[in-house]
């Protein structure tokens, strides 16, 4: 029998190459197009034999059965425009997802504004600890596994389900198509101003999500959260677990020490503490979902604590590149400024003694919108210097004007890079901000610091 020929538009983007992986592993012949070719994913993708077209032009469309579509394509691309005019079988990444792997399984969505990665590969981890061969689709690079998504033999699958729209054609968001069995809900708040008008619009989409799973579905969320609340409120007819800081819930977490770096869980009349490398308040939420998540399908916690105790994390999300006796350089993803402050905030509980440098790209849809412009100063307040960048100058400017002594601008990253090692006295601690790789401001700090 032959095998069915799948060609993705948008390949190289974390989730679509995802999908690429997927559906290799399930014996598909899968190719693919993107007009940005980048590693890690294009090497995932060259590893596994899928041949990937550079651009789209028409004439190098292959002939397949189903043409996945990423969201990231829009009208007027050339490939798209073609397989229209030929009335071509078009699917959307998410659909095709649940038609050709999420059907049969029991699946275990992670949502929220921030926090999806991490509490994705923090659940796929504790499973392969266990030797569980679980499915992932992790939309970033996890340190603990060699592909960022795994088909897996047994029965559950973990996805990080984002609120972001579908394709050109579907407007929903992509989490409505993943019908979870178990949904965790980290948090709400206003992102996404490029296809969402506030945040009622959001409320809504989670609200048909959740008026959509059945009624022995569970869902898990903290309850501090006042937007998660409103969401319930309109309506929720499966199972839900909450958590809670301290002793406010049945299920809880507790600082051991200020940095997050060893905590106290209870889950039910179960106790127990992770000593971890990670840090930092947020991360302490997303293990707690993670454990609450586990502990549906069978797994302890202190089963989970051992696994997360060897979590090593996923790169650009608390990822130290460089350490030194005096200067430590990190990525992280943060887009958005509550994840910029959790950040800077976890690092000065962490490194109390040392001077820190946050690198900001406000590159996001939202940020460059200069929606969340009031509160990112007060969002950075912890950082002792603050370089911005952005394609709005004027948007820059009112940073330098409100906050003088902190706010530099960022011209190019090749002075950047100078200004931040120039600064650079006493014990210093870089966070590089970015969704994307910041015109490569890191290695050149790396280069730069090595070379003397």
């Amino acid at each position: 029998m032959a095998k069915e020929k799948i060609h993705i538009l948008g390949i190289c983007g974390t989730f679509m190459g995802g999908l690429a992986i997927l559906g290799k592993e399930a014996g598909l012949e899968i190719s693919g197009c993107d007009s940005n070719i980048y590693p890690p994913m294009s090497e995932h993708l060259a590893e596994m034999g899928i041949d990937i077209i550079s651009g789209y032009d028409p004439s190098d469309l292959p002939k397949a059965d189903f043409y996945v579509i990423g969201n990231a394509i829009s009208r007027g691309n050339p490939a798209l425009e073609e397989l229209l005019n030929r009335k071509a079988n078009l699917i959307s990444g998410p659909q095709w997802l649940y038609n050709f792997i999420l059907k049969d399984k029991k699946v275990i969505a992670a949502s929220g504004t921030h926090g999806k990665t991490t509490t994705t590969a923090m659940i796929a981890w504790i499973f392969e600890y266990l030797k569980i061969d679980v499915g992932y689709l992790i939309a970033g690079k996890p340190k603990d596994f060699q592909k960022s998504a795994r088909k897996g033999s047994e029965d559950i699958f973990v996805i990080e389900a984002d609120e972001y729209d579908t394709a050109f054609f579907d407007k929903r968001s992509k989490f409505i198509h993943y019908k979870p069995d178990t949904l965790i809900v980290n948090n709400i708040e206003f992102d996404h101003a490029d296809i969402f008008k506030d945040i009622t619009a959001i409320h809504k989409e989670f609200h048909n999500l959740i008026r959509s799973m059945p009624e022995k579905a569970q869902i898990i969320f903290p309850t501090d959260d006042l937007n998660i609340a409103k969401v319930l409120n309109m309506g929720c007819w499966s199972k839900q677990e909450s958590y809670s800081f301290k002793d406010k819930a049945q299920n809880n977490y507790t600082s051991v020490l200020p940095d997050y770096s060893e905590i106290r869980f209870r889950v039910g009349a179960d106790e127990g503490e992770l000593k971890w490398q990670m840090f930092g308040e947020y991360n302490a939420r997303n293990a707690m979902s993670a454990i609450l998540a586990t502990n549906k399908y069978g797994v302890t916690l202190n089963q989970s604590l051992e696994a997360l105790s060897n979590f090593r994390g996923v790169s650009k999300r608390q990822d130290i590149l460089m350490e030194s006796e005096n200067i430590i350089l990190m990525e992280d993803f943060a887009h958005h400024p509550t994840a910029i402050q959790m950040t800077l905030s976890g690092l000065r509980n962490k490194y109390k003694d040392h001077k820190i440098i946050a690198a900001i790209e406000l590159r996001s849809n939202t940020m460059k919108s200069g929606h969340h412009d009031d509160v990112l100063i007060e969002a950075t307040k912890e950082a002792d210097e603050v370089f911005w960048k952005s394609e709005d100058k004027t948007q820059v400017d009112k940073f330098l004007d409100s906050d003088a002594n902190r706010s530099r601008i960022i011209q190019s990253a090749e002075e950047t890079s100078n200004e931040i090692i120039q600064s650079i006295k006493t014990k210093t601690v870089i966070v590089v901000i970015s969704n994307a790789d910041f015109d490569g401001l890191s290695q050149r700090i790396i280069r730069k610091l090595q070379n003397g």
